[in-house]
């Protein structure tokens, strides 16, 4: 199965996970990692290899990061370079709908369908509420 790895500033990735729990109860199998102020981010390179070889099942490992070329986001092109052995994609830019939606399709594509999915419905995910209800 492919498996899930969030990736963030403070405790944003946590939080995605217990609030996708509410929802999911695969969601208890995200892994997720935290860059907090006193982190050293070559470390957390580190700890994102050693949690996408810990978790990986063959199926492929998806990453969600919040931020494109934060820490977060930069460690983890950097841990890509080491993982050159395992299928991973990595989407930028995660929030609660897209975590949801991983979650649900996880059974029904692979790894590059379902990352071209997400990527497909991204937009979907955000919307100007009064647009939308036309206030």
């Amino acid at each position: 199965m492919i498996q899930i790895l969030i990736v963030t500033h403070g405790p944003l990735a946590e939080a995605l996970k217990v609030s996708a729990g509410m929802f999911f109860p695969q969601a208890s199998d995200i892994t997720a990692l935290s860059l907090n102020p006193q982190d050293n981010p070559l470390e957390l390179k580190d700890r994102i290899v050693t949690e996408v070889r810990r978790i990986d099942e063959g199926d492929g490992v998806l990453i969600f990061v919040d931020l494109f070329a934060g820490t977060p986001c930069n460690m983890t092109a950097l841990a890509l370079a080491e993982l050159s052995d395992i299928p991973i994609q990595c989407l930028v830019g995660v929030n609660l709908p897209l975590v949801m939606e991983a979650l649900g399709s996880l059974n029904s594509m692979d790894l590059h369908a379902l990352t071209a999915h997400l990527t497909h419905i991204a937009a979907d995910t955000i919307l100007d509420l009064r647009a939308k209800l036309e206030l």
